[in-house]
């Protein structure tokens, strides 16, 4: 008993000149585990609210100049004398775009006009043995005066003095409409070719066909207004108007559609862009598209309730555009959907039903 004491007196003594005598805390014992922290998930919302739903029809298709014209000499009158022209240069209507040596034409001119005179003395010689005078070409039967000039080679030379004139006129190219210079390739002193010398644009405005669904065609009428994007800048968007409509289904069960936009300085003819038919939907529960997700092969959204926790609701899809879906609920999987209702817009990936969240400030 004496020998016991002293070492239980031994220990006590050695416990406490060991440590504080402080309960130890669980990451005091084990410096590999973490206190937990309870997760939560930073979110954006938006307020439901009924509202009008721009549906949209969107389409492919490529801009094409009001008027465009592909211009050439008529056969190969010769290298080009003078070019008054480069690409993309605006021109006038009536204005000489480039022109050919005019000496062999002149001249052609110049013979056809001697055979004029020359056939006209014959015709005056050809009417006196009908006992006719030229003077007195109000009183010749036309029977007689068609005949003379027959005879007399004088139609023949009126012919021949158009068809100089023509190859004078085709010595130049002159536009046809105002318009701007493309596709310009022959230069200078260099002979011209068979096909066309250029293009000639009038890009005031754009024509731009593309195809709906013969099930789409109700959603669109003649006047309607339509937005176009190019791929280039696609935020950009330019409006114009349906102009015609195809009046025939084609063996894809397409119609064709033609709009005109106004030229904004931005647009080229060629241009790949995207059309937007848009028609506005009054009373529709609307959504930005982030705000839905597919899970288990089904739309839906999470909505905030009051305590902070994400509830998960199936909704069907009733409309979607660029930006928005038209939603409401799905009444099959007990889904609830009211307006008023707080909807999580973003950072809603990751969460699952009863998440907590919290909204970003």
């Amino acid at each position: 008993m004496k020998i016991i004491l002293p070492l239980l007196l031994l220990s006590i003594f050695l416990f406490f000149a060991c440590g504080d005598g402080k309960p130890k805390k669980a990451e005091e014992i084990d410096p590999n585990r973490k206190e937990f922290s309870k997760t939560v998930n930073l979110v954006d919302t938006i307020n439901l609210r009924k509202g009008e739903f721009l549906s949209q029809l969107i389409s492919n298709g490529k801009l094409r100049a009001f008027q465009k014209s592909d211009l050439s000499f008529n056969g190969s009158p010769g290298p080009i004398h003078t070019l008054n022209v480069v690409n993309g240069q605006a021109v006038a209507a009536g204005a000489v775009i480039a022109q050919v040596d005019t000496r062999n034409a002149e001249d052609a001119i110049h013979s056809a006009r001697l055979e004029i005179q020359k056939t006209y003395l014959e015709l005056q010689n050809k009417l006196l043995d009908f006992g006719y005078h030229i003077e007195d070409s109000l009183s010749i039967p036309a029977e007689v005066f068609r005949v003379a000039k027959l005879r007399s080679g004088y139609d023949g030379a009126l012919v021949a003095l158009e068809k100089a004139q023509y190859g004078l006129d085709n010595c130049f190219i002159k536009a046809p409409f105002s318009g701007k210079i493309a596709n310009l390739k022959t230069k200078l002193h260099e002979n011209t070719k068979g096909d066309a010398f250029c293009t000639l644009i009038n890009d005031a405005s754009f024509d731009v066909e593309f195809n709906v669904l013969e099930t789409e065609l109700q959603n669109v009428k003649q006047g309607q207004m339509v937005k176009v994007a190019t791929f280039t800048d696609p935020d950009m968007r330019y409006t114009g108007r349906i102009t015609n409509i195809n009046p025939s289904v084609d063996e894809k069960g397409q119609i064709m559609v033609t709009a005109n936009i106004p030229n904004s300085s931005h647009l080229i003819d060629g241009m790949n862009v995207k059309i937007y038919v848009e028609n506005s939907i009054p009373g529709k529960l609307v959504v930005p598209k982030n705000a839905v997700l597919v899970r288990d092969n089904r739309e839906m959204l999470f909505r905030m309730s009051p305590e902070g926790k994400a509830m998960w609701t199936y909704v069907v899809i009733e409309g979607s555009n660029s930006t928005s879906h038209a939603v409401h609920a799905n009444i099959d999987r007990g889904a609830e959907l009211n307006q008023g209702d707080v909807v999580i817009v973003s950072g809603n990936l990751n969460l699952a039903d009863g998440s907590e969240v919290e909204i970003v400030k």
